[in-house]
């Protein structure tokens, strides 16, 4: 039933947003905690990034990590002032990438061994490592805020591992999405609480219909649903790095949007109120913007917005589903 939960949640999100990373998520029962760390990986020597051409409008701050499959395949780019970069340039699947915390790394999910596992890698594009290497596969990497963990979703579980891929230990194991009690039918994790106590996630149950953006311990403590009601498909979220607010994506009434939402739950807000299909956010290092992928000019590209809906601007223009950002220092 697990198996066949995650498989047919694939297809609904993947419909629901023009084809995505969801599908690339695990479908089979991965292993208890127990893994041995891959610290003997030897670094992979990759192509050199390739610069690309400049955005129609340049960030506010900072730079930012995304998905693009505007060479056919996934790729992970870097946008920053100097314009746009290929940062992984292989013809694998590179995809959810997540930029550390000092805006130095990018730590990404590949199938370039034939199944996913995560990888790090410079902004420069040199220095790419294997970090896991667990016959499930690997998805979703997040950089804890300082650096010093990355946590990932492997078969509908949690985990959490030291950044050099030692020291695995599982937050979160699924239950029958059937009859699992809210944030409890497979976790597909969002990223890290400002302070690095807590993971943010999506539960999903195919079989209610329902996705719940939920919050645990890093330690697997205090299990609480931030967002269940009203019933519908609640994925994607993040928090703001000033702790105040959390950003997801919502599927209502047949449309995708973009909500965002204080931490304790109050002031559940729709933030682009558009027909199109929107997904995927993630907020500016000062909590002062939302960078989000939408289909409203019927490719997928980014976009940024204000928390309360102002100063709608266009990032990316090529064509080519640019998806998933990552936005750092």
């Amino acid at each position: 039933m697990f198996v066949t939960t995650l498989v047919v949640l694939a297809i609904l999100l993947m419909s629901a947003c023009g084809g995505g990373e969801e599908a690339s998520q695990p479908t089979t029962p991965g292993p208890s905690s127990t893994e041995s760390p891959i610290s003997a990986t030897p670094t992979v020597t990759g192509r050199p990034a390739t610069p690309v051409g400049m955005p129609e409008a340049g960030l506010p701050m900072g730079k930012l990590a995304f998905s693009s499959r505007r060479d056919g395949n996934g790729e992970v780019y870097l946008l920053s002032d100097e314009g746009e970069m290929n940062l992984t340039n292989d013809p694998a699947e590179d995809i959810e990438s997540d930029l550390s915390p000092d805006g130095e790394k990018v730590v990404f999910a590949s199938n370039r061994d034939g199944i996913y596992h995560v990888y790090v890698v410079n902004v420069d594009g040199t220095g790419l490592i294997r970090l896991t290497d667990d016959p499930a596969g690997d998805f979703s990497p997040r950089w804890s805020p300082d650096g010093k963990r990355i946590a990932f979703s492997r078969t509908g579980a949690l985990y959490v591992m030291d950044s050099d891929g030692s020291n695995v230990q599982e937050v979160t194991r699924p239950e029958s999405e059937a009859t699992a009690p809210p944030c409890k039918a497979g976790a597909f994790l969002g990223g890290w609480s400002p302070d690095g106590q807590q993971l943010i996630f999506y539960a999903a149950s195919v079989t209610r219909r329902l996705g719940q953006v939920c919050t645990v311990n890093v330690d697997g403590t205090n299990l609480t649903a931030v967002v269940s009601e009203p019933p519908g498909y609640h994925v994607e979220p993040i928090w703001s790095p000033d702790g105040e607010w959390i950003a997801y994506r919502s599927i209502r009434d047949e449309n995708a949007e973009i909500y965002v939402v204080r931490s304790d739950g109050t002031e559940d807000t729709n933030l682009t109120n558009n027909p199109a299909i929107d997904l995927e956010p993630d907020w500016s290092p000062d909590s002062q913007w939302v960078v989000f992928g939408s289909y409203r000019t019927g490719d997928c590209d980014l976009y940024i917005v204000r928390p309360d809906g102002s100063d709608l601007a266009r990032v990316t223009t090529t064509i080519g589903k640019d998806s998933d950002p990552s936005w750092g220092p």
